[in-house]
C-alpha cells in the first residue's frame, strides 16, 4: 500500500505540458471514468492545476506582504529586471553579506523569540526551497489570466496568492536545479473588481500566525482605505462627501479583522499598526525581513528621525532584543516636573509639589491686587496660625521653599524649555513625502501658523479621497503621538534651534531639527480643545543670533 502511494505522488508530480494535462485521458479522468461506480469520496471541479513556467508569471505589486526589498520589488515591478534577475541580485547580495538578503533567504538567525514575543516561525526562503524540492509543491499558486502588452501573441499570468512559493521555485533554479522552471498552479479569470484580489488576499494573510507585523499593517491600511470610501456620506445640498472620523475607521478595521481570524483587535491596536507603515523603505527591508513583531516595533515608533529608528531596528536584529529589551532602550528618563497638568497625584511628594505649584500662582494673583487687599489676606492667614504647630510648620514650609529656591537656580541654564506653539515654525518637511508640490507651495508661499496649515489639511482629508490617502501615514503618526501625550507616556523631546534677532530682545523663533510628529501632535490636540499643549517641552540645541535687514 505505501509503494503505491508513492508511485500516485510521482505521477503527480511530474512535469507535464499544459495540453497534456487538459487532455481526456488524464490520470485523474481514468481513474474517475474506471471507479464511476463506486464511492470514491471526491469529484471533479472547474479547478485545474496546470504547470506554468516562472518566466510567465507577474509578482503582484499590491502584495501587502513584501518578501525582496523595496528596491528590487520597484525595479521589477517597473520591468527593468525580471523576477529571475532580482532573485539572481538578492543572492548576490546575500552571499556579500547584505543582512537583509541574508535574512529574507534563510542564511541568518531572526529576531527575538522571547516567551513575551509573539512568537514568529523561521520562513526563509531556504527552508521552504528545501522542502519543496524534497518533497514537491503541496499547495499550488493561485494566478489570474491576463493580456501582456508586451507580448500579445502569448498568454500571461499574474500571481494572485502564493509569492513566497513563487521565489522559492526561482532559488531552486537559480541553484541549478532546472526542473523547477515550472511551478504547479490554479489558473483563474482576472475579476472585473480588484476588490475581489485584494479581499483574499486580505483573507489568506489575516489567518496567518506567521505574518510579519508589516504586512499586517499594509493590509489594515487596505482595509481602512476602502471603508473609507464605503462610510463615506454625502452632505445634504452639498457636492461633498463627509469621511468618517479615524477612530470610526480604525474600530471598523479591528472589526473587520475579526470576519478574518475570529478575534477582533481594538482601535489603538490598529493603530500602532498603521504607524508602522511610517518607517523609512529601508527600515521597512529589515523590519520584515526580520520578522520583528509590533511590540519590538512600537518603541522604535516614539524616536524622531528616520536614521534614529533604523540605527536601533539594526540593533534589535543584531542582539535579538525583546519588546521588554527595547522598551528599555527607547524611554528616556522623564524631565522634572514643572507644570500642574504633569504631576499625578500619587505620592506625598507628588501631592506637596502640586499644592505648592498651585500655591505659588495663587500669590502671584495676590499680588497683582491693591495693597489693601493683600494686606487683608495676609491679616487674615495671620489669624488662622496663631497656635504653635501651626507657626511650625509655616516655618518648616519657608525652609523647604527657599532650598526649591536653590536648587531652582542650578537647573536655570537647562536647555529644556516650554515653548509656545506660535513661536515655533511649522516644519513642512513631513509634508512633502505626502502631498502633491502644488499643494505644499501653497503653505510656502503664505505665512500659516501651524493650526491653520492643519485646518486645511483636514478640509482636504475630508473632501478629497486621493490626497486623503496619501495623508494617511501622515495622520497615522501624529494620532499615535498625541495619544502617547494625552496618556503621558515618556518621549524623547523635540530638538529646536533657536533663532531672535539683534534689536528684538528675548523674541525667539524656533525651528524643528527633529521631533516633527510630536509638534504636530500637540497641534492636533490643541485643534480637538486640549488648550494646556498649546506649550510643547523641548530641547534647545542652539540660539542663532541675526542682524535686522
Amino acid at each position: 500500500m505505501a509503494k503505491r502511494k508513492i508511485n500516485i505522488q510521482r505521477n503527480l508530480g511530474t512535469r507535464t505540458t499544459l495540453l497534456e494535462q487538459t487532455a481526456p485521458g488524464s490520470v485523474i479522468d481514468q481513474l474517475t471514468s474506471t471507479m464511476s461506480g463506486v464511492d470514491i469520496g471526491f469529484r471533479p471541479t472547474d479547478q485545474r492545476v496546470y504547470e506554468i513556467n516562472l518566466d510567465r508569471i507577474t509578482p503582484d505589486p499590491s502584495q501587502p506582504r513584501h518578501l525582496l526589498p523595496h528596491d528590487l520589488r520597484k525595479a521589477v515591478h517597473e520591468k527593468t529586471i525580471s523576477p529571475a534577475e532580482a532573485m539572481r541580485e538578492l543572492v548576490l547580495r546575500a552571499e556579500r553579506g547584505d543582512t537583509v538578503a541574508l535574512l529574507i533567504l534563510g542564511a541568518r538567525q531572526k529576531g527575538s523569540v522571547e516567551e513575551e514575543d509573539e512568537i514568529v516561525e523561521d520562513t526563509g526562503l531556504f527552508a521552504l526551497a528545501q522542502s519543496i524540492q524534497e518533497v514537491g509543491l503541496r499547495q499550488p499558486l493561485n494566478v489570474y489570466r491576463i493580456d501582456d502588452p508586451d507580448q500579445p501573441d502569448r498568454t500571461a499570468y499574474r500571481l494572485g496568492e502564493g509569492e513566497r512559493r513563487f521565489w522559492a521555485h526561482h532559488l531552486l533554479v537559480q541553484r541549478g536545479y532546472t526542473e523547477f522552471n515550472s511551478v504547479k498552479c490554479i489558473v483563474e479569470t482576472l475579476p472585473e473588481d480588484e476588490e475581489i484580489i485584494h479581499q483574499r488576499q486580505e483573507a489568506e494573510n489575516a489567518a496567518r500566525v506567521d505574518l510579519p507585523a508589516l504586512a499586517r499593517a499594509r493590509s489594515m491600511q487596505r482595509i481602512k482605505e476602502r471603508l473609507n470610501m464605503e462610510m463615506g456620506t454625502r452632505v445634504p445640498g452639498e457636492n461633498t462627501i463627509k469621511l468618517p472620523s479615524q477612530r470610526e475607521l480604525q474600530l471598523m478595521v479591528g472589526q473587520r479583522v475579526k470576519s478574518f481570524t475570529g478575534r477582533a483587535i481594538g482601535d489603538r491596536m490598529v493603530r500602532n499598526y498603521l504607524a508602522l507603515l511610517n518607517l523609512s523603505p529601508e527600515a521597512q527591508d529589515l523590519v520584515e525581513a526580520a520578522q520583528l513583531t509590533e511590540k519590538q516595533l512600537r518603541p522604535v515608533m516614539r524616536l524622531s528621525t528616520d536614521a534614529e529608528q533604523l540605527a536601533m531596528i539594526q540593533r534589535i536584529v543584531e542582539e535579538k532584543w525583546s519588546g521588554r529589551k527595547v522598551l528599555q532602550e527607547v524611554t528616556t528618563p522623564t524631565p522634572p516636573k514643572t507644570a500642574l497638568r504633569e504631576v499625578a497625584q500619587t505620592t506625598v511628594e507628588q501631592r506637596f509639589e502640586k499644592r505648592v505649584l498651585d500655591a505659588a500662582k495663587t500669590i502671584h494673583s495676590l499680588l497683582s491686587l491693591p495693597p489693601a487687599n493683600y494686606e487683608d489676606a495676609v491679616i487674615a492667614l495671620a489669624i488662622r496660625a496663631k497656635d504653635a504647630k501651626t507657626r511650625q510648620a509655616l516655618q518648616a514650609l519657608r525652609q523647604t521653599l527657599e532650598e526649591v529656591l536653590l536648587k531652582a537656580e542650578d537647573f536655570a541654564e537647562s536647555n529644556i524649555v516650554e515653548v509656545s506653539l506660535l513661536a515655533v515654525i511649522p516644519p513642512l518637511d513631513a509634508l512633502k513625502r505626502h502631498l502633491p508640490a502644488e499643494k505644499v507651495e501653497i503653505f510656502e508661499a503664505e505665512v500659516l501658523t501651524g493650526s491653520q496649515i492643519l485646518e486645511q489639511l483636514v478640509t482636504w482629508r475630508q473632501s478629497d479621497g486621493v490626497l486623503a490617502s496619501r495623508l494617511e501615514p501622515f495622520f497615522n503618526q501624529i494620532e499615535f503621538d498625541a495619544e502617547a501625550l494625552r496618556a503621558g507616556e515618556p518621549m524623547p523631546l523635540p530638538r529646536l534651534r533657536g533663532e531672535k534677532k539683534a534689536n528684538y530682545g528675548e523674541v525667539m523663533i524656533y525651528q524643528v531639527e527633529a521631533g516633527v510628529s510630536v509638534y504636530w501632535a500637540h497641534e492636533l490636540l490643541v485643534r480637538r480643545g486640549e488648550s494646556q499643549f498649546k506649550l510643547m517641552k523641548a530641547e534647545i540645541t542652539g540660539v542663532t543670533v541675526v542682524d535686522n535687514d
